[in-house]
């Protein structure tokens, strides 16, 4: 019986990249498709606790992330005019002299994954993809949109929520559904006295995370609840952010609004979300991050639990020459460590809904959730 010797990974995001880098450590050889650009890459922040920064250092770019983002310890609630209400230590470090989590740009983390997947033997084909898949006894045949053929052992689906791969090879039975919420984000210079990870709330709902990215950058979001998907032409975005803004007088969201209309990246995305039921493959093609759970964001969660698939399949791969066992295995050590994060993630969306009237509830489930986050992936 032959296990993973080559494997080929649908999407180059960060949990495409992550299970790149770890697999090649493993000795196994791989090869990633995107159907982007390097230089395509979107997004705001990112933040990454500590479970995600302990398999950034397994696949050797933990430091090079520190550098690049900014390291934050605490949570604070403040009211809308920016008075504390609560602060927390985060539960958790990963070692003494280590931050608890680390805010980055995304792009500046699929920046360096890249580069190390690269540097680890990775063959990265960027504006490609795939167009047919065949499943053979041993492995996969995948033609590309180049025309050639690649026959690999394993292909993981790597590639987002509306994952093409999984709609191609599970179907349409398992779809992403509406969460009742979107995020607005906004990239800014960060204010000074930004050191950590800042929840404020308006007395009618609403409320904005403020998170540090790097020691000259910020990001703000903001949660809003709609019974249907909203979507915004890009010159509607300034206005509707500002509007949402100025339900703040604190001093670190009136310096936001000040810059809402002199530049700064401006973002809205729906939440659509997804927990695919085991298992996650079929046959030899596997659901690797968002492909198979996409989680609303209120535990910023949703990045480290794609790089801890890449890490934890990489590992089942190269435990066993049994393929079918391998990948039985990464399913299940995902299913009872993502399924607790993508409940509790939702319970606290459904909270702040309802306009936080559970609103210290709410934080205990994130605190709490913060502690399961520290345990071994």
């Amino acid at each position: 019986m032959s296990g993973a010797k080559r494997i080929l990974i649908v999407g180059g995001g960060i949990s495409g990249m992550t299970l790149a880098a770890a697999a090649q450590l493993r000795g196994i050889d791989v090869v990633v498709v995107e159907k982007a650009r390097p230089q395509d890459q979107l997004g705001t922040g990112i933040n990454l606790q500590n479970n995600a920064l302990q398999a950034l250092r397994e696949i050797g770019v933990l430091d090079e992330c520190l550098a690049a983002g900014f390291g934050w310890n605490t949570i604070t609630t403040c009211d809308a005019s920016g008075k504390q209400l609560d602060k927390r230590e985060l539960p958790w470090k990963l070692e003494p002299g280590m931050p608890g989590a680390l805010g980055i740009m995304r792009t500046t983390l699929a920046q360096i994954l890249a580069k190390r997947s690269t540097e680890l033997g990775a063959k990265i084909l960027y504006q490609t993809q795939v167009s047919q898949l065949e499943q053979l006894d041993d492995g996969v045949r995948v033609t590309l949109s180049d025309g050639t053929v690649e026959t690999v052992d394993v292909v993981a689906a790597s590639d987002g929520v509306y994952s093409p791969t999984r709609r191609l090879v599970f179907g349409d039975e398992h779809a992403p559904f509406y969460a009742g919420q979107g995020a607005w984000r906004y990239t800014i210079p960060r204010p000074r006295t930004l050191d950590g990870f800042t929840i404020f709330r308006a007395a009618n709902g609403l409320a904005v995370g403020a998170l540090p990215l790097a020691p000259d950058l910020a990001y703000y979001f903001i949660l809003e609840s709609t019974e249907t998907t909203q979507w915004f032409e890009p010159d509607q975005l300034p206005h509707r952010m500002a509007e949402l803004l100025s339900h703040f007088d604190a001093p670190e969201i009136r310096e936001a609004l000040d810059g809402v209309h002199n530049g700064g990246h401006i973002s809205f995305r729906p939440f659509d979300i997804l927990l695919m039921p085991q298992p996650w493959h079929r046959g030899r093609v596997v659901l690797v991050g968002d492909a198979a759970h996409s989680l609303t964001p209120q535990l910023t969660s949703g990045g480290g639990m794609a790089i801890e698939d890449g890490v934890v399949l990489a590992d089942e791969l190269a435990r066993t020459d049994d393929v079918e066992a391998a990948l039985t295995a990464y399913g299940r050590r995902r299913e009872g460590r993502v399924g607790p994060i993508y409940e509790n993630s939702l319970r606290i969306c459904e909270i702040e809904k309802g306009n936080h009237r559970e609103g210290d509830d709410g934080v205990r489930i994130f605190v709490d959730s913060f502690k399961l986050l520290a345990d071994r992936y």
